[in-house]
């Protein structure tokens, strides 16, 4: 039985926000969702200190929820990650990383575009990729610019130019899938959201599901959301997908998938919960 009683002379979860570098525009959106989890995560009776990678040195966690992105973060979670749950491991993390998600998802059976990484500067035009999707090769879209459609080898040669000029070094040349685009929300096995314009979703859920669930889980992910086509087929087909994103859409319940998923991974039952309050 967990030892409720120590855990609460001490913060129980360390929860650790985004950068703000890595939220242009979307700071409080993306600390909200923390927020509201350990709102959740209270209700259950467990704390959660929320902070900077800095709040690791101040106190020792039973779990660290991480949304953090930047390399100097990611190596001060490195210590935690074998000891401790973190939610997303640091490796995870990385792997959401353009580059490594694409190296990942290539000859899988996960369901994914045809994607290759080129350089920006002083390589082919690489025109015949067009149609395509020109995405920033090294991190997530961070600003509309970052994801761009080319329908053509002069709009592929002008994005990689001006992905250069911005200091890019490598861009992802993803092939276009025609068909309705979802956004989508998971945490662990158990939560799964999508959205769409239709007015109701193209393919069976369990189709998206599958789709999403497997990326989530080649990458290593446990909270996870990203972008799924379904082609006029019917077939779902994954082309992106990130660690932690803000829940907008869903962020009371996703919050609460997240607090019973880490009271799972920590063995919390609601029984020692009620004992301990």
């Amino acid at each position: 039985m967990a030892d409720l009683g120590g855990l609460r002379r001490r913060a129980d979860l360390v929860g650790v926000f985004r950068e703000p570098e890595f939220s242009p525009g979307r700071v409080d959106d993306d600390a909200a969702i923390l927020e509201h989890t350990a709102e959740a995560l209270a209700e259950r009776g467990v704390r959660m200190q929320l902070g900077t990678v800095d709040t690791l040195r101040e106190t020792t966690p039973r779990a660290v929820l991480a949304m953090c992105q930047s390399d100097a973060s990611l190596t001060a979670l490195d210590p935690h990650a074998p000891s401790v749950p973190v939610i997303n491991t640091p490796n995870a993390i990385r792997n959401c990383h353009r580059v490594t998600t694409i190296e990942r998802l290539r000859d899988t059976s996960v369901p994914f575009p045809a994607t290759r990484i080129v350089a920006t500067r002083g390589g082919p035009a690489h025109g015949e990729a067009a149609p395509c999707w020109i995405k920033r090769g090294d991190v997530h879209a961070m600003e509309p610019g970052d994801v761009t459609f080319a329908g053509d080898a002069e709009t592929v040669a002008a994005t990689l130019e001006a992905f250069a000029a911005r200091g890019i070094a490598r861009a992802a040349l993803q092939a276009h899938v025609p068909g309705i685009v979802l956004k989508f929300y998971g945490v662990g096995n158990t939560f799964f959201r999508c959205y769409t314009d239709e007015a109701e979703p193209p393919t069976a859920i369990e189709a998206l599901w599958h789709a999403a669930r497997a990326g989530a889980t080649r990458l290593g992910l446990e909270v996870w959301g990203g972008d799924v086509v379904v082609t006029p087929e019917g077939n779902a087909v994954l082309i992106d997908i990130n660690d932690w994103p803000s829940f907008a859409r869903c962020r009371t319940e996703a919050a609460d998938a997240i607090a019973s998923h880490v009271c799972d991974r920590l063995g919390i039952t609601g029984d020692e919960v009620r004992a301990g309050a």
